[in-house]
């Protein structure tokens, strides 16, 4: 039997997630960046909040989900090469918004995987404009 974790456990899982997929996409790698451009997002303008790698026989397959400043999500699957990193292949990237309701409270989880990514985004953001700021 897994281990049982209350709602408040759940959500700081969550968000400890979306945070370190966040940190991995402030380096925006060149693959990130080209797909974001070729969709006219812009990459200043966003945060990764989901990122998986599975590698693959061709190269290493990144999805992920990115969350724009107008509070789009975005899901990939792009094919990149471990040699060159650069990228092979858009298996998908779509505009999935209306898969990820914005919900504070859901019966039993708290609050859904959209409401905990906005509030990163906005934390971010804040904190963004305070370091801004204070030079």
């Amino acid at each position: 039997m897994g281990i049982q974790r209350n709602v408040q456990q759940q959500a700081a899982e969550t968000q400890t997630a979306i945070r370190r997929a966040a940190c991995i996409g402030a380096a925006l790698p060149q693959w990130l960046r080209s797909a974001l451009q070729e969709r006219a997002l812009q990459p200043q303008a966003g945060l990764l909040v989901r990122y998986f790698v599975v590698p693959e026989q061709e190269g290493d397959l990144h999805t992920g989900i990115w969350l724009t400043d107008s509070l789009e999500f975005w899901e990939f699957e792009v094919m990149v090469s471990r040699t060159s990193r650069q990228m092979l292949n858009v298996e998908t990237f779509i505009n999935a918004t209306v898969s990820y309701p914005v919900v504070a409270a859901l019966p039993g989880t708290g609050p859904s995987f959209g409401y905990l990514a906005r509030q990163v985004l906005h934390e971010t953001r804040d904190a963004s404009i305070k370091r801004t700021r204070l030079r």
